[in-house]
């Protein structure tokens, strides 16, 4: 009964993020796409509203929990406006290949072959330890013998929501959340896209990807989720889906702070905007001073202290060899080779542009070890996914019948949004 309360609780985040409703961009999303947003969203609001309480010494209660939740449930579905009905045209069933591949990623994950190590190190025990101590446990993370004690805390967080939900913590509970988090990246896609192929090339992708870079129960399934949303909405021009989308993954690992900072010099750079790029990442940037200063005022500055590490550049021809090497993810770099070879039909060149960055940011990292050949092998299955997944969405077709971007006006009477090809016209 506890994998299954477990379960639940994750399943429940939507209901604290039903808020992003009444956004337009979600409100012309589908049923699949808007849940998903809703549940991105839910995940932020649980973190945050349970550091605030740990923050004031608010003992996590269920009592507690279940007031505050209830009244942000409420609250959503009180001021959540009409959502707008889209009529589709008849595809190919395609959305039956990609359940087959979500459903081969949670056969993996149920049978014991895709686990990430990282569930067991620390995003788990961190979630127990703070479950047990009805808050954030200062004194767990201090201790040096536990690793990462500085890592944002999104994800424990959320775990621990869940365990304070179910009684007990579920390793089960927390992998499947890692295939939800799957799910609801291919909902965005399609519900703000309409584009069928570019899920199932996602879904394709992601479940090669994630077994063969045991993703699973750590931070970056949930990361992932994150920063689709924030690099779709930013295709769109959905300012604060995309800005919810870089809290989130700024609270969620530290990957998710350089991420933002390449999100910021994209808009820079490809669309001049600079006024937009603080608009979009103020939220990430309250976040993570926030959780900066949590750690500095409790001494738990770890990781991030060893930021000003000296570079070694002898090691940078090493270093790109055995990159390259993990990014062919043992099926010869074909989940890069496909995205690649779409690029010469349609490209968008903000999420290409976060692509690059985001793997030269990668790189960069790793040559602050003088022997990375471990670290490599232990994380780039992993952390390559983001710059992956932004090359993914930057060739994805946007159809006529996906969401209208924010700013642009519906044809004649507002009633329309949007015509095909065949002149076919979607209706709200």
């Amino acid at each position: 009964m506890t994998h299954v309360l477990f379960v639940a609780a994750l399943l429940s985040l939507p209901l604290f993020g039903l808020w992003t409703w009444r956004l337009e961009a979600v409100r012309r999303a589908d049923l699949a796409a808007r849940v998903a947003v809703a549940g991105a969203a839910g995940a932020v609001t649980v973190a945050v509203v349970m550091s605030v309480l740990s923050l004031v010494h608010v003992r996590w209660t269920r009592i507690t929990l279940l007031v505050i939740f209830g009244a942000v449930l409420w609250s959503g579905a009180r001021f959540g406006r009409r959502t707008l009905a889209i009529r589709r045209p008849k595809r190919p069933p395609l959305h039956w290949m990609t359940i087959a591949f979500v459903a081969l990623t949670c056969y993996g994950i149920l049978t014991a072959r895709e686990s990430a190590g990282d569930l067991h190190f620390f995003w788990g025990p961190k979630a127990i330890h703070f479950a047990e101590a009805r808050g954030i446990d200062v004194a767990f993370l201090a201790n040096h013998a536990h690793p990462n004690p500085d890592y944002p805390p999104l994800v424990p967080l959320v775990y621990a929501f869940a365990t304070l939900v179910a009684g007990g913590f579920s390793w089960w509970g927390a992998l499947l959340g890692s295939a939800l988090c799957m799910i609801a990246c291919i909902a965005i896609v399609r519900g703000f896209t309409g584009d069928d192929f570019g899920a199932l090339l996602l879904a394709a992708i992601y479940a090669w990807t994630f077994a063969v870079g045991y993703v699973p129960g750590g931070a970056d399934a949930p990361l992932l989720l994150f920063e689709t949303l924030a690099l779709i909405a930013l295709t769109r021009n959905a300012d604060a889906l995309a800005a919810i989308g870089l809290a989130g993954a700024v609270f969620t690992k530290v990957e998710g702070a350089t991420f933002v900072i390449a999100v910021v010099l994209a808009i820079v750079l490809v669309r001049r905007d600079f006024k937009r790029s603080f608009r979009v990442a103020a939220p990430a940037f309250v976040l993570f001073a926030a959780w900066l200063a949590f750690l500095l005022v409790n001494h738990l500055i770890f990781g991030y202290g060893e930021a000003p590490a000296p570079i070694h550049f002898d090691v940078i021809a090493k270093t790109l060899t055995l990159v390259a090497q993990s990014a062919q993810y043992r099926i010869a770099a074909l989940p890069w080779i496909v995205p690649i070879v779409l690029l010469v039909w349609r490209r968008d060149p903000l999420p290409l542009v976060v692509a690059v960055l985001t793997f030269g940011v990668a790189i960069f990292f790793y040559i602050h070890n003088q022997n990375p050949d471990w670290w490599i092998s232990a994380s780039a299955l992993r952390v390559l996914l983001t710059p992956l997944t932004a090359l993914l969405i930057a060739v994805l077709q946007s159809r006529a019948d996906g969401v209208v971007p924010e700013g642009k006006e519906a044809e004649g009477s507002g009633r329309e949004i949007g015509r095909d090809a065949r002149g076919a016209v979607g209706q709200v």
